[in-house]
């Protein structure tokens, strides 16, 4: 039952995947890019121009991930909708137990741009030499990278189990929450400044990526090279 599963999966995401394996792959080497070799042998450099080229392209492995979890999580469901659940309701298998076998398969698929980040990341160390007092870590930046994806597929996964209208609403109910407790906190400092540092935003972000919660693997470290 597993491998029919993971089988239409793919099916369904190979070609938006793809070139997410690619980009995973290409990702850490543009991250030393000008760090590297000059052709014949391995070119040590100034630990601040390591540090300080490589956070440039941070923001974009959490991106990454996050693109990757969302698309994972869509095209899950997508046969699901086309069909009318009729392939889910035809199987001798139990819904929660349908369910799990499709999140797991989207897990499976999840692990091949991680692997790709963590190639890439070994070669492009491979075409550095680094200073003392600098560590590399691509083994860690991989971990973190497949845990974010984790983050993004489960929440999208949840949604898209759903019909459209169903996650249009979700989503739509959470950007006003945001955007209205943008605008309360607004006008409560307006007339109130000595709550200004209270906005529900501004604590519910707090909350959201504080250490411990739940978007905190997507603000963490995410450096390639570090002290």
């Amino acid at each position: 039952m597993y491998q029919p599963m993971l089988f239409i999966h793919w099916k369904q995401v190979r070609h938006v995947l793809i070139p997410f394996v690619v980009a995973a792959f290409s990702l850490p080497m543009l991250a030393v890019q000008g760090l590297g070799t000059d052709g014949s042998r391995a070119v040590s450099v100034e630990i601040y121009q390591i540090v300080s080229s490589s956070q440039l392209w941070l923001p974009l492995f959490p991106a990454l991930a996050g693109g990757v979890g969302v698309v994972l999580a869509l095209t899950a469901w997508n046969w699901d909708h086309k069909l009318g659940h009729v392939y889910a309701l035809s199987l001798p298998v139990a819904r929660w137990e349908y369910a799990l076998l499709k999140m797991s398969a989207g897990v499976v698929l999840g692990l091949l741009p991680t692997i790709a980040l963590w190639l890439g990341a070994h070669l492009a160390l491979a075409t550095i030499t680094l200073p003392t007092g600098l560590t590399a870590y691509p083994s860690h930046l991989a971990l973190r990278f497949f845990l974010a994806t984790l983050m993004a597929y489960s929440f999208f996964f949840a949604l898209g189990a759903g019909t459209i209208r169903t996650t249009l609403w979700v989503v739509g109910g959470l950007l006003a929450l945001f955007v209205g407790s943008a605008l309360v906190g607004d006008l409560v400092a307006a007339y109130v400044p000595a709550l200004s540092e209270m906005s529900g935003l501004d604590l519910a972000t707090r909350w959201l990526v504080k250490v411990g919660g739940p978007l905190q693997v997507f603000t963490g470290n995410w450096s390639l090279i570090d002290v």
